[in-house]
């Protein structure tokens, strides 16, 4: 009778302590999961954004892009996009500098200033160009090697709004003959200031 006793006390005490371990190992699994699953204030997750990544604003027109190729020549990787990201801001500065010359070609009146509005369009397109040429990266970036050897470089570039305007607004000045700014009433100082009014104002879609 003694012998049963002790046996069946043997039981209770290992369900005890087997009972208890099962409870360590699953609290252990919770708090495993818990760390491997942050919490987020987002239900439907985090959002991705692209490194590098810029937008206009009043001050500055902003270009970001990327450009993938071989990691072995990060150096041609890299200048090609900062070609792409050029390339995206010269299209949005003479947009934007195109629409403000038409403005002001047309408060001048269509019959005086057909001709000088081409003048005034392509001094300014020279400028922007030379403007963007000499821009280099504001932000770089470089993702892991792929596994097929590639590797990519993100890129944005930004440009002062005020100083493309102030440039040119010279460069429009220095361009146009007497008798061309006597017959719209050129003003370089008004004709700056309208022109930072109109890119301020200005946002790519």
């Amino acid at each position: 009778m003694k012998k049963i006793i002790l046996m069946s006390f043997a039981v209770v005490v290992s369900f005890l302590f087997t009972s208890c371990g099962i409870q360590r190992n699953y609290a252990g699994a919770n708090n495993v999961n818990a760390q491997q699953q942050p919490a987020s204030a987002n239900p439907f997750g985090e959002t991705y954004a692209a490194p590098c990544e810029v937008y206009d604003t009043p001050n500055t027109f902003a270009a970001s892009t990327s450009f993938r190729g071989s990691s072995m020549q990060r150096h041609e990787v890299q200048k090609n996009a900062l070609l792409a990201a050029q390339e995206i801001i010269r299209l949005k500065m003479k947009h934007a500098y195109k629409g403000m010359v038409s403005e002001y070609s047309a408060s001048v009146g269509n019959n005086r200033g057909n001709d000088v509005e081409r003048a005034m369009t392509s001094a300014g397109d020279r400028m922007i160009d030379a403007i963007i040429n000499e821009t280099s990266q504001s932000c770089t970036r470089w993702s892991a090697i792929y596994d097929d050897g590639s590797i990519e470089c993100y890129t944005a570039i930004t440009i002062s709004k005020e100083e493309t305007a102030k440039k040119i607004a010279e460069e429009v000045k220095n361009n146009l003959t007497d008798e061309e700014k006597l017959r719209i009433g050129f003003n370089e100082k008004i004709y700056r200031e309208k022109m930072q009014q109109q890119f301020e104002a200005y946002k790519a879609e």
